[in-house]
């Protein structure tokens, strides 16, 4: 007995056009409804060395705002609220507006408070605040 061969064994072919279709439907569908964020940024000045330039002959006094391990903040050597460095600042700047603000900040210190006192900086008036790493017993 002979066995009989259908013309469909001999190529079995899957037509992968509704796949494709499907797939490309279901990119543009994420594509258009993706929504892009754009994330904020802190802006910081990172400190240079000009060792061949000389400091200006009458330099202002500069403001330094230190965040410790404890997250505390302090200036002029007492404790102050995170939230009163604006109000410091502008007294000290009253005295010599053109006095720089330096944040020094310990490694350890919550970014909260940093963050708090680079803007309450900047709502004070002061347009570049430094901020640099508080090391402790060097």
């Amino acid at each position: 007995m002979r066995k009989r061969r259908h013309s469909s064994d001999d190529e079995s072919n899957i037509d992968m056009t509704p796949m494709l279709d499907i797939v490309f439907i279901m990119l543009i569908f994420f594509i258009v409804t993706t929504s892009f964020v754009k994330e904020s940024a802190v802006d910081l000045a990172r400190p240079t060395t000009n060792q061949d330039s000389e400091p200006p002959p009458n330099p202002p006094p500069l403001i330094v705002v230190s965040i410790d391990d404890t997250s505390t903040v302090t200036m002029n050597d007492r404790i102050i609220d995170k939230e009163a460095v604006r109000a410091n600042i502008e007294t000290q700047l009253a005295v010599d507006p053109r006095s720089p603000v330096l944040v020094r900040v310990h490694e350890d210190a919550m970014n909260e408070v940093l963050i708090t006192a680079v803007d309450q900086a900047k709502a004070a008036g002061v347009e570049k605040v430094n901020v640099a790493k508080w090391v402790v017993g060097k």
